[in-house]
């Protein structure tokens, strides 16, 4: 699976950017979202801050801006 951050505008609702969490961080994003089966991650999920936080930091980069919703999206 492929898993993205998706940055919509909170005014437009349009999607804004993605950034792909690289390949390899499944058990670290199932810990963060709190999912309990492979079958958990397979739907398009908010983010809150805290959970927005913790992914920055398994990025090793920040990319919150209060402008934007941020969702935790998935593909084959």
């Amino acid at each position: 699976m492929n898993y993205v951050i998706e940055a919509f505008d909170k005014s437009t609702e349009a999607l804004i950017f993605e950034i792909k969490i690289p390949d390899g961080n499944f058990e670290s994003l199932k810990a963060i979202m709190g999912w309990s089966s492979i079958e958990d991650s397979y739907y398009g999920y908010d983010l809150d801050r805290s959970q927005l936080s913790k992914i920055e930091a398994l990025l090793g980069r920040e990319i919150f801006d209060p402008r934007y919703d941020f969702q935790l999206g998935c593909y084959d």
